[in-house]
């Protein structure tokens, strides 16, 4: 039997993840969906037909027909949506990062899936179902570079989107939550361990807007890990030349390189301007394949009762560490990171 899924916000995130469930990941099936934004629910009841449309998420969580629930909405809502989830006694939980935009938001998820004993609840920290970041896992596991000396992680978003990027600002967390989290998760997923020590620098180099809202456009922060590895992670919503995404993992016995060159096909194109190539354009493009996996391993979870590869501590750590490390490049001070996260209680 199909598991059921329910999606709510279909932006362009969440149309993607609809598109994947309805098409690209058997064993599941799109039976509803829910937005504010009635452009959007006509656009994807005409194409996909679900059995609910609405605008209520109140109506969704009562009509209750469904498996597993897809969140997809802005990062400022994520929080109330899952708390009512759990509140409702929704089993399975699949919500996009960060779970939240503050610790109050945090111990109050915290407390709200764990009061719903048993739920699956998977956070959307997609970069670990990359089979390239896969692979490099198994290979620090078994000990093929040494031991693990600088992790450097990068995210370059395309030029060219500075009106969006304003508007979306105050309800994503800003750079550091909304796109440096994923490569925080990354780090404390291939090390296995979390920040002690943090420092970071960044501004607005590019997009003036931002800083009306108190946000920045570019930023690099520098980490010392519990075992001692050092991690770096540098983001960007100002490439001119593409989405980018390498990533290194240089340790004692050799080194470890992934997505030095972000293409967006094989062609070149040679003629009297020179020699060149075009990079990918936008950040699903070239995590395209994460996304299904992440949404597919969802799916499987829900059928084989396991816990999922990216859990609640994850999600909590990444928007933890997220306060911290936005405070360290604000101040340009080292800030120290002990998590306060507990499975039964703060």
């Amino acid at each position: 039997m199909a598991v059921r899924l329910a999606i709510v916000g279909l932006g362009r995130l969440g149309y993607e993840h609809a598109r994947n469930i309805h098409y690209r990941i058997p064993g599941a099936e799109l039976v509803a969906i829910c937005s504010v934004v009635q452009a959007e629910l006509d656009r994807v009841a005409a194409e996909m037909s679900p059995a609910l449309v609405t605008t209520s998420f109140e109506e969704l969580l009562a009509w209750g027909q469904f498996d597993g629930l897809v969140i997809a909405t802005n990062s400022g809502t994520h929080a109330q949506l899952i708390c009512a989830a759990a509140a409702g006694g929704v089993r399975h939980v699949y919500t996009e990062k960060p779970i939240g935009m503050s610790m109050d938001e945090l111990e109050q998820i915290r407390a709200a899936v764990q009061a719903n004993p048993g739920m699956t609840f998977q956070v959307g920290y997609n970069h670990r179902f990359d089979p390239d970041m896969m692979e490099a896992k198994r290979r620090i596991e078994a000990g093929e570079i040494g031991r693990p000396v600088l992790i450097r992680l990068v995210s370059r978003d395309q030029k060219g989107l500075e009106e969006f990027i304003v508007k979306f600002s105050p309800t994503s967390g800003g750079l550091v939550a909304d796109m440096m989290t994923h490569d925080y998760d990354t780090a404390r997923w291939l090390t296995g361990g979390d920040a002690v020590r943090i420092f970071g620098l960044g501004g607005v180099y590019a997009f003036e807007g931002l800083k009306a809202v108190d946000d920045i456009d570019n930023a690099a922060i520098m980490m010392e890990f519990s075992d001692g590895t050092m991690v770096q992670i540098e983001a960007s919503r100002t490439s001119p030349y593409g989405y980018h995404a390498p990533a290194e993992i240089y340790g004692t016995k050799g080194c470890l390189k992934i997505g030095e060159n972000s293409w967006k096909n094989r062609m070149i194109t040679m003629g009297e301007g020179g020699v060149s190539r075009v990079c990918t354009e936008w950040f699903y493009e070239y995590w395209e394949d994460t996304y299904r996996a992440e949404l597919a391993d969802f799916v499987a979870c829900i059928q084989e009762g396991r816990t999922p590869r990216v859990t609640l501590e994850d999600g909590y750590k990444a928007v933890e560490w997220a306060r911290v490390a936005a405070e360290a490049v604000r101040t340009g001070e080292v800030r120290e990171y002990t998590s306060q996260f507990t499975q039964e209680g703060a």
